[in-house]
């Protein structure tokens, strides 16, 4: 008799086997990593430091003072305001209201050129440097004006509205922390002054400053602008320019902290060198470098892939 031969079924790999294999994949993931990270450290981000300069700034809230009279109503009757409820530049004998009557029309001049705006806020005649300099407290909030529609009905001898007569100076109190050179500009009697933060440097004069008990100043000033609009609020918020700051900026990743140290990798011909800087961050990401850099000068862009030794930037 003839036995038929019949094939055995494949049989699973053995463990080792597949051990074998892993080890072999692992090994080449690990032999990858190095290759990147090695070419990494020869081949770096460079960037260059560019020139800046930072600004110290503090931000003042107070409040404004100016000489103003109200206008009042001759009659009882429709108000309307030919020149717009404003805040308006008007001329001296300027029509600024007018008031329609059973019997006629009754009309409201301005008695000298300044802005005239169609509106009171309650503190007219109250808000004066007497009533707010005095003290240690913080300055009250004035109250919101509330503007008269053209149209509205209107009693003798309620207020149709008030003029600031012009020329006049502009002033300001407030409490501010001290800051930069600020203690040399109260010395000089003059600060320097912004509208808000990207307004160009004014020049303020300093009237009155007096030191208070928790290091800040409280300052009453003399503002070097009058726009109409300010009559809307006696509330104001105010820019003081407390110096600034020169140097090289570079991205806060170029930073490191080496052994307790704060410095960039600088870049020279092929090689990277950790220097010792400081300064101070800035916006954006950014670090003023004001010691240890120039302008000009090569660095690694991201401290956390370079190290010092050859590098290879082509």
């Amino acid at each position: 008799m003839v036995r038929r031969y019949k094939p055995e079924g494949k049989k699973w790999l053995s463990p080792l086997y597949w051990l074998i294999v892993a080890g072999i994949i692992l090994l080449w993931i690990w032999g990858f990593k190095l290759y990147f990270q090695r070419y990494e450290l020869l081949h770096p981000e460079v960037t260059w430091a560019v020139p800046g300069i930072d600004e110290e700034l503090v931000v003042v809230s107070g409040a404004l003072l100016w000489k103003e009279v109200v206008l009042t109503a001759p009659a009882t009757g429709t108000i309307a305001y030919p020149l717009g409820t404003g805040p308006v530049r008007v001329a001296r004998g300027a029509v600024v209201a007018t008031v329609r009557t059973s019997s006629g029309v009754s009309q409201i001049k301005a008695y000298q050129q300044g802005y005239f705006v169609a509106g009171v806020d309650g503190s007219e005649g109250m808000w004066k440097y007497s009533e707010l300099w005095p003290g240690s407290e913080p300055l009250p909030a004035a109250e919101l004006l509330t503007l008269i529609e053209n149209g509205a009905q209107i009693e003798r001898g309620q207020p149709v509205g008030k003029l600031a007569e012009q020329p006049q100076d502009l002033r300001f109190i407030g409490y501010a922390d001290m800051a930069g050179n600020m203690e040399r500009q109260l010395k000089n009697k003059r600060l320097k002054v912004k509208m808000d933060e990207e307004d160009t440097v004014s020049t303020a004069d300093i009237r009155v400053h007096s030191e208070m008990p928790n290091g800040s100043v409280k300052l009453y000033l003399t503002l070097p602008w009058f726009q109409p609009s300010l009559l809307l609020s006696r509330n104001y918020r105010l820019i003081i320019e407390a110096g600034s700051i020169e140097g090289a900026i570079v991205p806060e990743s170029a930073l490191l902290r080496k052994n307790g140290t704060l410095g960039v990798y600088i870049v020279r011909g092929a090689r990277t060198t950790f220097r010792q800087v400081e300064g101070k961050a800035i916006e954006g990401g950014k670090f003023m470098v004001t010691s240890g850099l120039s302008v000009g000068d090569a660095v690694v862009a991201d401290s956390s892939t370079a190290r010092e030794g050859r590098i290879q930037l082509w």
